[in-house]
């Protein structure tokens, strides 16, 4: 079978699949009211990055149940469903808090409660079912070695993932999501040495400890668990907050169609780039970015409704996906990959994406809202 073949097999049921949800998705009432009340392109695209990450891990999940190693396809494409997204949604992350900070006075305090509020309990809520499902796994018998079980729990607490009470399958669970997080992290933890740096104006404790925090993350780049070149993506999302202060004037021509063409033509070339978070594909990447940030919505494809919802829960899709994703084909195992074609297991991408969405509206509403609402002092408590 050609690799062509079931490239172009899973870009059409993937495409396909993602038009009906967003049909779907624009039918229900769950756009929070800040979302509704701005009119940020950025909105919509989570939704698709979102939605690419799991198809990537869907494919690489095949690989990994026909060939017992967990690694990329074949295929630059296939990859980049991963890779491309995941750079996208470092550059909105350095957009949005750069906004924050830049020519500001702001309020440490709020911004990391803020952070542990909306990153945290949906995280912690899946490191424990990634722990119930090893304990199931192991047959409902804990590891009597409780140095193990601290070691895990300290390896997930940094977001580097581990085996849980000896099942190695446990790093598999999340199918690798949780590795952004860390880079995340390092990013909120870093923005007072940026703030210092950008705003010329010294932030005391805060500084200090962010300072701290870099120089306790040096070791990680030597064992690997760090790679320096990653913080350009965040740096990529401070553009367009400095063009939105000094270039207003250009910011009418940024919508145009012309525009909305180069972010298509540039997506495609960064989607072919072999190398995934090379200095290039991100350069590449921050062209489309930069625009779609600066509010062009793609001949009007990012002002979708439907998209923009789905963004709202974006971070449920792309945290919770990898656990779907292994309760389907490696417990309940609703697939033979022994007797199965791969375009079989293909026509099953329509059938996931619907579960981790309906899933993730579900994690969204009773996990994520909630702590959101506090963040936002909305309620006193949670009730």
């Amino acid at each position: 079978m050609s690799n062509a073949i079931l490239i172009v097999a899973v870009v059409a049921v993937y495409g396909t699949s993602l038009f009906f949800i967003e049909r779907i998705f624009r039918r229900f009432n769950i756009l929070t009211e800040q979302t509704l009340l701005r009119s940020s392109p950025i909105d919509a695209v989570r939704g698709l990055l979102a939605t690419s990450v799991v198809c990537h891990h869907f494919i690489v999940t095949y690989y990994w149940k026909v060939n017992g190693v967990w690694d990329r396809p074949k295929s630059d494409l296939l990859n980049n469903m991963g890779a491309v997204p995941v750079s996208l949604f470092f550059m909105i992350t350095g957009f949005l808090f750069f906004g924050k900070i830049y020519k500001k006075n702001p309020d440490w305090g709020d911004i990391l409660r803020s952070r542990i509020q909306r990153v945290m309990p949906l995280y912690v809520f899946v490191v424990f079912m990634v722990f119930m499902i090893s304990l199931m796994k192991a047959g409902f018998v804990i590891d009597a070695d409780p140095k193990g079980l601290l070691k895990g729990l300290v390896s997930w607490g940094l977001f580097v993932g581990s085996s849980f009470n000896g099942v190695s399958d446990s790093v598999h669970m999340t199918s690798g999501a949780h590795w952004t997080l860390r880079y995340e992290w390092l990013f909120y933890l870093s923005l007072a040495i940026v703030a210092t740096v950008v705003n010329a104006k010294w932030y005391g404790k805060y500084l200090i400890l962010s300072m701290l925090v870099m120089v306790l993350a040096i070791p990680g780049v030597y064992v690997g668990l760090v790679v320096p070149k990653m913080a350009l993506l965040f740096f990529i999302g401070f553009a367009p907050v400095i063009m939105k202060m000094y270039l207003p004037s250009f910011l009418p021509l940024i919508k145009n169609r012309v525009c909305s063409l180069v972010v298509l033509v540039s997506i495609v070339c960064g989607m072919f780039i072999s190398q995934q978070y090379s200095i290039v594909q991100m350069l590449v990447l921050g062209v489309p970015f930069i625009i779609i940030a600066l509010g062009n919505d793609v001949f009007g494809v990012l002002s979708s409704r439907g998209l923009k919802a789905l963004g709202e829960v974006s971070y449920s899709v792309y945290l919770t996906h990898g656990l779907i994703l292994y309760l389907l084909f490696s417990v309940f195992e609703v697939f033979s990959f022994d007797g199965g074609s791969v375009f079989q297991y293909i026509a099953l991408l329509p059938v996931v994406l619907a579960l981790v969405s309906v899933c993730s509206v579900m994690t969204f509403f009773v996990i994520e809202k909630p702590f959101i609402r506090v963040g936002n002092k909305k309620v006193p408590v949670l009730s």
